[in-house]
């Protein structure tokens, strides 16, 4: 009897151990996947436009003013003494486009080149008299467009760059003047006369900014550019008083602070 029972058992061990060895094993489930988002890059074409404001200062240097004759007027101490005259403040609106090209180095590093073109609406105008017994001069300056070309080199923080910018400026400024005699020391009407003047200036630019990817191709930017459109020699022609006329050296300067928006190709 015993013999018999330690027989079934030894028989059910057996079957259980060859059934078992027919079951899979357990495995380790693998590890969930995990995405990797590149970092964004810089390099590439942009283009986009900008708005913003611009304040600065017009100064007319060595003016002379002829009349009809070819006499001179010469300011008298206490008027514009040093026949200079200096605008109070060169204010107004800006808006524009802008196009250029990045490259992003390994380490970071952002070097560019932009070009950009803006229509303004920054002008001033002042009157005065050339001396105590007159005649009565008006003049107005308008910076009627401007652009630059500029290197820029700045340094990416994923996607925001921070840059420093330089290059060359030209802009084109609108003089405009009106002569008038006095008539009891009144400005008279009757012997005013008037003309203006186009002229392109040349000169450089320099500045900073900091641009954010919102997207992989839409960026946002604020900038500020102080321009120097350099000196030019200016003649103003005066209708109504054939011969009559008045030159100067422009010399113009302007603060530009804007905000841009570009599309990253």
């Amino acid at each position: 009897m015993n013999r018999t029972l330690l027989l079934g058992a030894a028989a059910l061990l057996a079957s259980t151990g060859a059934y078992a060895a027919d079951l899979p094993y357990p495995t380790k489930a693998p590890a969930a996947a995990i995405a990797v988002i590149p970092p964004f890059s810089w390099t590439g074409f942009y283009l986009g436009g900008n708005a913003g404001y611009s304040w600065g200062e017009s100064k007319a240097t060595d003016v002379l003013f002829y009349d009809s004759t070819g006499g001179v007027y010469t300011p008298e101490p206490g008027f514009y003494a040093g026949n200079d005259v200096k605008f109070g403040g060169l204010d107004g609106w800006i808006a524009g486009g802008q196009l250029g090209y990045n490259y992003q180095f390994e380490n970071n590093w952002v070097v560019g080149v932009e070009a950009d073109f803006q229509w303004t609406g920054a002008e001033d105008s002042l009157d005065f008299y050339a001396t105590t017994s007159g005649p009565y001069y008006q003049a107005k300056a308008d910076l009627e467009w401007f652009g630059t070309v500029r290197a820029r080199l700045g340094y990416a923080f994923d996607r925001l760059l921070v840059y420093g910018t330089g290059g060359f400026a030209y802009g084109q400024v609108k003089t405009s003047a009106s002569v008038s005699g006095l008539d009891g020391g009144i400005p008279d009407p009757f012997t005013t006369t008037s003309g203006s003047d186009t002229t392109i200036g040349t000169g450089w630019t320099v500045g900073g900014g900091l641009e954010y990817a919102l997207t992989d191709n839409w960026i946002l930017r604020a900038e500020y550019l102080y321009v120097d459109l350099g000196k030019s020699d200016v003649t103003t022609y005066l209708a109504g008083t054939p011969g009559s006329y008045i030159t100067s050296e422009a010399d113009l300067t302007t603060n530009v602070v804007r905000a841009a928006i570009s599309y990253k190709f």
